[in-house]
This record gives structure tokens, sequence and C-alpha cells, in this order.
């Protein structure tokens, strides 16, 4: 071998040095990288485990985004249909009112037609109050004239009787005479 020139020889315990450094500073690394290694498994895992927790939110995510576009859809269903019950109220409503006024004007009808058939049932107890009393004439009269027709026919009985005599067929002259002299007088 060859001598080595003078600045390698001084280089050779600078190169010692630094290479017992770079031993020191590696076997410090590696401390470093025993003392690392269980918190890069646990982070390796705890990533592993946000990488899954990641892809559950990503699919709760695309979930809620579907059940939210499907709640819309029913939100607008029914908000159309809240459109069709109101108009489907107020159309009741209105109906409401007119039947309502409808059996206000029939209830007012009703009372005036109760006032009227009260005012006939009081004719109706007149003209009966009446009828019983023209009934009560009536056969007032008829007992009468039935009396008076038996009075006639008793009469007329007698008149028959009286013509029918002896004496009022030798008298017969003398109510001729009568007559004769009767319708002669001024």
């Amino acid at each position: 071998m060859k001598p080595a020139p003078p600045e390698t020889a001084e280089l050779l315990p600078r190169l010692r040095q630094q290479l017992l450094l770079a031993q020191v500073r590696i076997m410090e690394l590696e401390d470093t990288r025993d003392e690392l290694t269980p918190k890069l498994t646990d982070t390796e895992k705890l990533l592993t485990a946000a990488l899954v927790l990641a892809d559950q939110k990503s699919e709760e995510a695309a979930h809620l985004a579907k059940t939210l576009t499907d709640l819309q859809a029913q939100y607008e269903h029914l908000r159309h249909m809240q459109h069709i019950t109101n108009e489907a109220l107020i159309d009741n409503r209105r109906q409401l009112a007119d039947t309502t006024t409808q059996l206000t004007s029939s209830q007012q009808r009703s009372v005036q037609l109760q006032r009227e058939i009260v005012a006939l049932n009081d004719q109706v107890s007149q003209f009966k109050a009446k009828l019983q009393r023209v009934t009560r004439e009536l056969d007032e009269e008829n007992s009468i004239a039935t009396a008076r027709l038996i009075r006639c026919n008793e009469l007329d009985a007698e008149i028959r009787t009286l013509k029918a005599s002896r004496s009022w067929r030798w008298t017969s002259w003398l109510r001729s005479v009568e007559r004769y002299f009767g319708q002669r007088k001024p």
C-alpha cells in the first residue's frame, strides 16, 4: 500500500469521527424507529379504521342523499295534496255557507208556515164551532119542519075528511056564489 498523502491523513480521523457520529445517529434513528413502529402500526390501524369509517359515512351520505331526494319528492307531493285539500276545504266551506243560508231560509219559511198553520187551525176551530151551531140550528129547523109537515099532513087529512063530508058537498053551491061575488068586488 501506498502511504496516504498528508491531507488524507488528516481526513481519516475526521472521517472516523463522522463515521462514529453517523453510527450513533443510525442507532438513535433505530431507537426512534423502534419507538415509532408500534405507533405506526396503531396509526395504520387507525387509518384503516378511518378508511372503513369514511366508506361507511360515504354510504350513509349516499343513503341520506337518496332519502333527502325521496323526502323532497314526498314534500312536493304533500304540498300538492295540501293545495288540493285546501281547495276542497274552501269548496266545502262555500257549500256549507250556502246550505246554512238555505237552512236558515227554510227554518224561517217553516216558522212562517207554522204560524199560518196555527192561524188556519184557529179558523178551522171557528168553522167547526160555527158548523156545530149551524148543525144544531139545522136540526132545530128540521125538527120544526118535520113538526110542521106532520101538522100539514094532519091538516090535509082534516081537509080531505072535511071535503069528503056530506055537509061540504051540500054547501058547495054557497062557496061558488061566494067566489063569484068575491071576485067582483073592486
